[in-house]
């Protein structure tokens, strides 16, 4: 009887094939196949996480439970393979690319993993992301093949932009005076880890802390006055980063000055990124309006973009750049002035840029850039709910009695924020038809 029960509880769940992963994984075996002829190699060895994830469509190998190197993925014109220990296998093989056309190789957890690379690279000529024995290493051609974008990479992309404004905005949308720094850092990677999202990297830099240290992260300092909260988020080896200004009570006249000199950066930036364009002539672009305002030295303070993707920055921009954009691929612009720093993800396409990170849940200003508007988060300012209206206008700076309703957002992200992005991978099998793929 009771065995019975077991083999009914056996039928009611199955692994689904994601035909939408799995095809973007043949798009990726095209791209290595033709490597490996302009190489003259007979296989590729990946080992770094980044582009395990990319070829894999989404692997996360550090949600494996190691830092170290533990898999590898192996790969040949007519075959790919997995290279991994006996801890990892099943959860790699059933969970993370069930479906997906792998072949495994492993070995006990506790013999060198290197040994097994060893002997799947021994008489071959084979060429590799990282510097190992007996292949070929070069990890720029590998890299260079992780660009453009897929349509499924630009589908999450998009989602996982929704999940990092949501992450940042809600936080600073609830922002009260005294909570600290790391408090906040903390608010912020909650919103992202309950949404299976890894916070890569995380500023909240209070009260203008950051035009001393621009790469501040956070400590256990309070916020009095105002805050940026900053981070880059990543999830199916992705990633995104957006950036916002929250102010507590009154906007101060000097950080809206020069925050307004850093949306005109921002939206230079933003307008100007074009594919076929080398990231050189855009800054080009940029470094006018520093000129132009009189900060001729501001820009060396900070750096002001990266093409982003299965790294947090694929290549950065830099003035004598001869990187050439292409689409689709993702940027991150993130110019800063003082403590003013604006960051928004775009998404470049053929014949415009898409801005990912764009929400109604926070103020926006529209920077004219030749003759075009391009909205630029602006800042929020979140109010005591003790404070009266007769108080709030008396407090009330010289920008917000000129702009009143400029720094006021009425539309609160809820708190859920967007739906899930875990793929579904167990269901009830049903009595009739076939189960398939549903990704969040």
């Amino acid at each position: 009887m009771s065995g019975n029960v077991r083999k009914e509880q056996r039928l009611k769940s199955l692994l689904i094939q994601d035909e939408s992963r799995l095809h973007d994984v043949e798009l990726k075996h095209e791209r290595v196949r033709q490597l490996l002829t302009t190489t003259g190699s007979d296989a590729l060895l990946l080992q770094s996480a980044e582009n395990i994830s990319w070829f894999t469509a989404g692997i996360d190998p550090f949600r494996c439970g190691s830092e170290n190197c533990t898999t590898s993925l192996f790969v040949t014109s007519d075959a790919r393979l997995f290279a991994t220990n006996s801890v990892d296998s099943a959860q790699i093989f059933e969970r993370e690319a069930f479906g997906l056309g792998f072949q495994m190789k492993q070995r006990e957890w506790f013999q060198p993993h290197r040994e097994l690379v060893k002997d799947l690279c021994r008489s071959r000529n084979v060429l590799s992301d990282q510097s190992i024995e007996d292949a070929r290493h070069d990890a720029d051609a590998v890299r260079a093949i992780r660009l453009p974008l897929t349509e499924l990479e630009v589908a999450r992309i998009r989602l996982l932009s929704r999940i990092a404004v949501h992450a940042v905005e809600a936080t600073g949308h609830n922002l009260r005076p005294g909570v600290t720094e790391s408090e906040v850092a903390g608010q912020i990677s909650h919103r992202l880890l309950k949404r299976t999202v890894t916070a890569v990297r995380i500023q909240v830099c209070a009260d203008g802390r950051n035009e001393r240290y621009r790469h501040w992260t956070f400590a256990e300092q309070p916020i009095e006055n105002f805050a940026v909260l900053s981070c880059v988020a990543r999830r199916w080896g992705l990633h995104v980063g957006v950036t916002r200004t929250v102010c507590l009570e009154k906007v101060p006249d000097e950080l809206w000055k020069i925050f307004q000199r850093a949306m005109l950066l921002h939206a230079t930036g933003i307008f100007f990124s074009r594919p076929g364009q080398t990231l050189g002539a855009v800054w080009n672009k940029v470094q006018r309006i520093y000129e132009k305002f009189g900060m001729v030295n501001e820009w060396q303070l900070s750096d002001q973009a990266d093409v982003i993707g299965y790294s947090a920055s694929e290549c950065q921009l830099t003035p004598n750049s001869e990187y050439r954009l292409q689409s689709p691929a993702a940027l991150f612009w993130h110019a800063s002035v003082g403590p003013a720093l604006v960051g928004d993800t775009i998404l470049l396409h053929d014949s415009s840029n898409e801005q990912m990170t764009r929400s109604a849940s926070w103020p926006h200003v529209a920077v004219e850039v030749k003759g075009r508007p391009v909205l630029c988060p602006g800042i929020l300012r979140v109010r005591n709910t003790g404070t009266t209206t007769t108080e709030a206008q008396s407090d009330a700076s010289l920008a917000e009695k000129t702009a009143a309703s400029l720094f006021d957002c009425p539309e609160i992200p809820h708190e859920d924020g967007p739906s899930r992005v875990e793929s579904v991978w167990e269901l009830e099998l049903p009595a009739y038809g076939t189960a398939r793929a549903q990704d969040g």
